[in-house]
């Protein structure tokens, strides 16, 4: 069944004009008649199930037949912390994190970041906000991930409970658990971030102030990964680590 987010309170009746994004999704692109039903997502997380009971080409109203509350957000808020990345994989990135249940993506230039997006950068922030809102509708999702450009040393400052960084030399040395005693140590309802570098990797100089902030090295397995599927691969260990073990 198709989701929406309205990011308001939702009473009996949920009333949509033609110029709001969802009559155009649900009435136009979907179709909806009278007796369609769709879910709505409020404010507070409460889901509503609505009926179609009008529809015209200038309004849709639509009746709230019943309320639920589902719990399908991982016990941890995750944040990715990713470079911008080249020939528009950032798309494709957000809507796969936003499926694996990420809570907020930062996006931050770092020394070997080879993409510039600093002029293209309002108009970056709207196209993903949109990706990231579809991916959390398809996924089901009660909450749609923050989208953030920031600098590097706000990024590193960022309050946190634990700090990870993906440190392709601290597989090469043979660890194999800071992830797994990181991720599994993470209190439920606190804030886990992780710090993926460029194409080209973070410089040493990087990793020593991640360090200074206490984010801890740890490694993604024997494989070079590339920038966009290194945070998809933690994402993937957290849930398995929190939901599924």
């Amino acid at each position: 069944m198709q989701r929406y987010f309205l990011n308001e309170p939702i009473n009996d009746t949920i009333r949509l004009t033609a110029d709001n994004d969802i009559f155009k999704h649900f009435g136009k692109v979907l179709r909806a008649r009278v007796g369609s039903k769709a879910e709505f997502v409020s404010n507070n997380l409460e889901i509503c199930l609505g009926e179609v009971t009008l529809i015209d080409y200038e309004v849709m109203n639509i009746k709230v037949i019943d309320r639920y509350y589902s719990n399908v957000e991982l016990p941890i808020d995750v944040t990715l912390v990713v470079s911008p990345l080249k020939n528009d994989r950032s798309d494709w990135f957000i809507q796969k994190a936003t499926e694996l249940g990420v809570k907020t993506i930062v996006f931050t230039s770092m020394k070997r970041t080879v993409a510039d997006w600093r002029k293209q950068q309002e108009k970056k922030v709207k196209r993903f906000n949109k990706i990231a809102q579809a991916a959390a509708e398809q996924a089901h999702r009660l909450v749609v991930p923050e989208i953030i450009f920031t600098t590097w040393q706000n990024t590193i400052q960022m309050p946190k409970n634990t700090g990870l960084v993906a440190w392709e030399e601290s597989a090469r040395d043979g660890e194999s658990a800071a992830l797994i005693a990181a991720v599994s140590a993470v209190p439920s309802g606190e804030k886990l971030i992780c710090v993926f570098g460029p194409e080209g990797g973070l410089t040493e100089n990087e990793i020593e102030e991640l360090r200074l902030q206490n984010f801890e090295l740890a490694g993604l397995g024997p494989r070079i990964l590339r920038a966009e599927t290194a945070p998809l691969y933690a994402m993937s260990a957290i849930s398995v680590l929190r939901e599924l073990n």
